[in-house]
């Protein structure tokens, strides 16, 4: 038997069956918490660290990722202060700045109200999101892919950076790829890196709602539940 419990987001009281994810809850009724590195179906790892939220508890709050939190009776969330979205702006502008040749990533950029780049361009083609890890399961289950090295150093590869007979050639880690969505004009070349900007009037409405989801587009490029495509 499910049992229901109900959460508090950002005010709003939300019955969810025990064990669904804050974000899941939130994004199911409505409250626009960006992230990257979710799949609907996947065990969730909180890589990307978009959806941090604060979870209040007896008055003192903790900031935590909402993928990986898990909904509990009377459990009090807040998705949108000004603390969130500083700390969450400064996160989009770090992914950016990684990776700009993105065009999931350049949205989540102006989705979260980055207006300029503080970092220098790095123009790599991984983030390490963990999508593509998470999602292949490879030739008898075994995964032809992984996370290798740490900080820094962390890296997506295959074992001895080699194809092997292990992949199955399903090209699901392409279609989740955030990288496989190029930039609006095309790639930049390096040492021309920039904040495109090019949907920043899709804003104009949306800015009032930066804590509603209002099917904003913004999540074409990483299959959001939520986005126009989808709903």
């Amino acid at each position: 038997m499910i049992q229901n419990v109900t959460v508090n987001i950002d005010g709003a009281l939300i019955s969810v069956a025990k064990g669904t994810s804050v974000l899941d809850a939130a994004l199911d009724y409505g409250i626009c918490i960006p992230h990257l590195c979710r799949i609907p179906g996947v065990e969730d790892i909180g890589g990307c660290r978009l959806c941090i939220v604060e979870n209040v508890v007896n008055g003192r709050s903790k900031i935590t990722t909402s993928c990986t939190l898990l909904a509990q009776d009377g459990m009090v969330i807040l998705s949108n202060t000004d603390k969130i979205r500083r700390l969450r702006r400064n996160i989009a502008e770090l992914l950016v700045t990684e990776a700009p040749n993105s065009r999931a990533i350049q949205d989540i950029a102006v989705r979260c109200g980055v207006k300029e780049a503080r970092y220098p361009f790095r123009n790599n083609d991984c983030v390490l999101c963990g999508r593509c890890v998470r999602l292949c399961t490879g030739t008898y289950g075994v995964k032809p892919i992984g996370f290798v090295g740490r900080g820094k150093n962390r890296t997506v590869q295959s074992p001895f950076d080699l194809r092997t007979k292990l992949c199955n050639e399903c090209g699901r880690c392409i279609d989740l790829c955030p990288m496989t969505v190029p930039a609006c004009d095309g790639m930049m070349k390096p040492g021309e890196e920039r904040l495109c900007g090019n949907c920043e009037a899709k804003l104009s409405d949306a800015d009032l709602s930066l804590g509603y989801c209002v099917g904003c587009f913004f999540g074409e490029g990483f299959h959001c539940q939520r986005s126009p495509i989808n709903v």
